[in-house]
Parts: C-alpha cells; structure tokens; sequence
C-alpha cells in the first residue's frame, strides 16, 4: 500500500538480457589479447578479430550502451531511491498490513465456520421435524 513516501508498485522488472554484459565483455577481452593478423587479410565471419587498443573504444561501445540502459533501468525501480531508514518504516507498514489482513482473514473463517455450523443444525433440526410428523 503506496503512502505519501512510498512509490507505487511496480508490476514489470527490466528484461533479464539488458543486465547480461559478461559474455559480450568477454568476447572483446578476448578479442583484444588476440594478436594481429599477420597476413593483413580480412577473417571469415567464423574467426574471431583481434582488435587494437586504438579500436578499443569502438568495438565496447555496445557494451557501453547496454551498461548505461541497465542503470537506467535501476534507477526506475520501485523504492531504489530510499534510504534503508524508509525502506524500514515501509517494511513496518506492510507488516501491520498483513497482520491486519491475517486477522481480517481469520474473522471470516470463523463467521464461515459459525454459518456453516449453524445451517447444519438447521438442516439436522428440519430432519428431526420431518421425522416427527411422519410419526
């Protein structure tokens, strides 16, 4: 339940594949520790490219991206810009909440449980009537 200090809830987290960057970091620190093709020909699309420090900048800016969309993301997400003191006092709140719905839950069994008891007895006195007058 949002108050004044809480944001609203959120129903859909960022895409698991926004926050996936070690497998493309990987590539391109593998692709810097390659060395330079000697022959200076151009690679089947099947080789991996070595890249130069110079090309550094270019080739990780994907990653780069990627990076900056994620915290983005972050950012966006309920209750990341509160301070543990809040997220306490929000915790507490929903605490009593759900303590409050508990009670509310089990006053409805019990009135349930009553309603079904007393229509039971109902029904055994009405079979205990018909009994009677066929008598």
């Amino acid at each position: 339940m949002p108050t004044a200090t809480t944001p609203p809830p959120s129903n859909t987290l960022p895409p698991p594949q926004l926050f996936d960057i070690l497998p493309p970091l990987h590539s391109l620190l593998s692709r810097l520790l390659l060395p330079p093709s000697a022959d200076g020909l151009t690679p089947s699309p099947d080789t991996i490219t070595p890249v130069s420090p110079k090309d550094l900048a270019t080739a990780a800016s994907s990653i780069t991206n990627k990076i900056q969309k994620a915290r983005v993301a972050v950012r966006e997400l309920p209750g990341v810009g509160m301070g543990i003191e809040e997220q306490e006092d929000v915790i507490a709140e929903l605490e009593e909440e759900s303590r409050r719905l508990r009670g509310v839950e089990e006053g409805i069994r019990k009135a349930a449980r009553n309603r079904l008891e007393g229509a039971a007895s109902e029904v055994e006195a009405g079979i205990a009537d018909d009994g009677a007058m066929e008598t």
